[in-house]
């Protein structure tokens, strides 16, 4: 026998089989034809969680429903190690969360149950199609009626223990791209610029990279080309691009070089910008006002992103917790 903590580190999440927790159980119920001889179910038991067990029947039953769902071929001897470590983490994780629901009192509903069984019927196709997937999965309409349960009782404690207590202030928001918006920029406005950045280093004193900035800066002001020089001198991201930077606006930049950029026009070069990653030159190519309703949606896109990062943080936090109460025990082969 192994210890589940032994294993652990083979079912992160990376790589092309990785399955949110909650997914696998939908995915169990869409099995295809033509992947049976292969996904031969066994009543061998692979792993305990608390007073359950996890066969391998289980565990080969899921990475059939991860091939259909993805439309995948038939994996390689190797692929199908990955898919079978990964499968069986997220089988595990989802024992733990589907026991803790029922510990924390948590019910569905009938009429739940009953629509998330309508979806199921109305993707398989024909009442002919779905009694053959019942047959081909081995299911019972209430065994997958427990099913469906269960995975809406997983989805219950998640949102009660984990999304409930997400909250994002609006200083978390600002900062996300480690900058605060000026506030005398209008948040509805846009820029695109050409960047060109000397970086303070080990190796380049301060007093280095001024000099080499201003020394840039006066080439610029004798009509080079902000391109050629950027594509040279400049260790900035954008150097690849000649220096020019995709459309900006208030907050997504360090705040020196925030605070200088929407404050030039379109053509004109600003003096040099010193900031913790060393002297930076900005040229202003062109501004644009964005209407209320593209401001909003980027604000919503920033704080759908930040959401999501502190959801994954907090889902990987109160899963070790589940983990390190629980008794797990993988059962080697």
């Amino acid at each position: 026998m192994l210890t589940f903590r032994k294993q652990k580190a083979e079912g992160r999440r990376q790589g092309p089989f990785y399955l949110a927790p909650c997914l696998l159980l939908t995915a169990y119920c869409l099995l295809p034809t033509g992947y049976h001889a292969w996904a031969e179910v066994t009543n061998r038991i692979v792993a305990i969680v608390n007073d359950e067990v996890i066969t391998e029947g289980d565990v080969a039953s899921h990475m059939v429903a991860l091939l259909r769902q993805h439309d995948l071929p038939d994996p390689t001897a190797e692929e199908a190690g990955q898919m079978r470590r990964a499968v069986l983490v997220r089988l595990i994780e989802e024992r733990l969360i589907v026991q803790e629901a029922k510990r924390l009192g948590l019910a569905v509903a009938a009429e739940e149950v009953a629509e998330r069984l309508r979806a199921i019927r109305q993707q398989v196709g024909t009442p002919e199609q779905y009694q053959q997937m019942l047959r081909e999965t081995q299911l019972t309409e209430e065994q997958l009626k427990n099913k469906l349960r269960d995975q809406l009782l997983a989805q219950n404690a998640i949102d009660r223990q984990v999304r409930s207590r997400i909250v994002i202030s609006p200083s978390e928001l600002a900062s996300l791209n480690g900058s605060q918006p000026s506030a005398s920029s209008d948040p509805g406005e846009e820029i695109r610029a050409d960047h060109l950045l000397v970086r303070v280093t080990e190796q380049r004193s301060p007093d280095a990279a001024r000099a080499v900035i201003n020394q840039l800066h006066d080439r610029l002001q004798k009509g080079e080309a902000f391109e050629a020089l950027a594509r040279e001198y400049s260790e900035g991201p954008d150097t690849q691009d000649g220096g020019l930077m995709g459309w900006v606006h208030p907050g997504e930049l360090l705040p020196e070089l925030d605070a200088v950029l929407f404050q030039l026009q379109p053509g004109e070069l600003s003096a040099p910008i010193q900031s913790r990653l060393g002297f930076h030159l900005v040229k202003i190519v062109e501004r644009r006002s964005r209407s209320a309703d593209e401001a909003a949606d980027s604000r919503e896109q920033l704080e759908r992103q930040l959401y999501q990062q502190k959801f994954n943080k907090a889902l990987e936090t109160w899963l070790a917790d589940l983990k390190a109460k629980a008794y797990l025990q993988l059962i080697d082969e």
